[in-house]
C-alpha cells in the first residue's frame, strides 16, 4: 500500500504495516493502534480528538505550507476568528513541527550517538516536550475554545462547557498558563542540548538542519504561548466578566 492510497477508511492496521513511520507518527500524536488495529483511521483519530484529514497529510508528509497572518489585528479581532487562526495555524504546525522534530533527531541520534551520545538526551526532551504539549492542545481544542467561541453567541457562553467545574474561565486558564510555562521550559532543555550539539567544528550538515529547525521551533512557540496569554485569554476573561455584570 502506498501512502497516496490511503485515507480515512484504512485500517489502523494498514497504516501501521506499510507507511514508513505510521506507528511512531499515531504514538506522538496519541493514536491508540496497539489494540484496535482493524479500527478504520476516522475512528482512531476521533478518539483521540484530532481530524483525520490532518492525521492523513501527516502520515503523507503533503500537507500544503502554512501562512502566518502578520496583518490580523488580534486585538480587534473576534474571539472565534482568533481562537480558528491558533487552532489551524498555531497548533497544526506545532503538531507538524514536533513530529518532523522527533523524527529527524531520531535519524541523528543514530547516526552520532557514538561521538554525541547526548544527542539522545536531545531526541529525549522533543518526544517529552510532545506529551505534553499535544495533549495541552487537545484539551484547548475539546473544552476551553469551544467556551471561548460560545462567548460571542446571543444567548452568551455555553454555562455547560467548562465553568460547571470552575466558575469561571480564569481558573482553568491558570492551569493553562502553567502549562505554557512548562512547555517554554521543555524548551530551552531542547535549546541547550541543540546549542551544544551544533558546534561548528564537529556538526555535520544534518545536524545543523536540526538545530536550525529547533531555533525557528522555538519561536513559533513562544508566539503561539504569547497570543494564547496575552491575547486570548486576556479577552476572554473581559469579555466573561462584562457579560456577567450585564445579566
Amino acid at each position: 500500500m502506498k501512502c497516496d492510497a490511503i485515507g480515512a477508511h484504512s485500517t489502523v492496521r494498514e497504516i501501521v504495516d506499510f507507511v514508513p513511520n505510521g506507528g511512531r507518527i499515531f504514538s506522538i500524536l496519541g493514536l491508540n493502534y496497539c489494540c484496535a488495529y482493524e479500527r478504520s483511521l476516522a475512528d482512531a483519530a476521533r478518539q483521540a480528538g484530532v481530524q483525520a484529514g490532518e492525521v492523513l497529510d501527516l502520515l503523507s508528509g503533503t500537507q500544503a505550507p502554512m501562512v502566518e497572518n502578520r496583518t490580523t489585528d488580534w486585538n480587534k479581532a473576534t474571539l472565534t476568528n482568533l481562537v480558528d487562526y491558533i487552532v489551524e495555524y498555531h497548533h497544526r504546525r506545532a503538531r507538524r513541527d514536533l513530529i518532523h522534530l522527533i523524527l529527524m533527531a531520531t535519524e541523528v541520534a543514530s547516526a552520532h550517538a557514538s561521538q554525541h551520545p547526548e544527542s539522545w538526551q536531545l531526541q529525549d526532551e522533543l518526544e517529552s516536550l510532545s506529551r505534553d504539549l499535544i495533549p495541552h492542545m487537545r484539551r484547548e481544542e475539546q473544552y476551553l475554545f469551544p467556551y471561548i467561541r460560545s462567548m460571542e453567541s446571543e444567548s452568551g457562553p455555553d454555562q455547560t462547557l467548562i465553568v460547571p467545574l470552575f466558575g469561571t474561565i480564569e481558573y482553568p486558564l491558570q492551569a493553562v498558563r502553567h502549562d505554557h510555562n512548562e512547555d517554554l521550559s521543555h524548551l530551552a532543555r531542547i535549546r541547550r542540548f541543540a546549542d551544544n550539539l551544533a558546534i561548528p567544528s564537529r556538526a555535520c550538515g544534518r545536524l545543523r538542519t536540526l538545530c536550525d529547525l529547533i531555533a525557528a521551533f522555538e519561536l513559533e512557540l513562544q508566539e503561539h504561548v504569547r497570543l494564547e496569554n496575552e491575547v486570548l485569554f486576556t479577552r476572554a476573561i473581559e469579555v466573561e466578566r462584562s457579560t456577567a455584570q450585564r445579566r
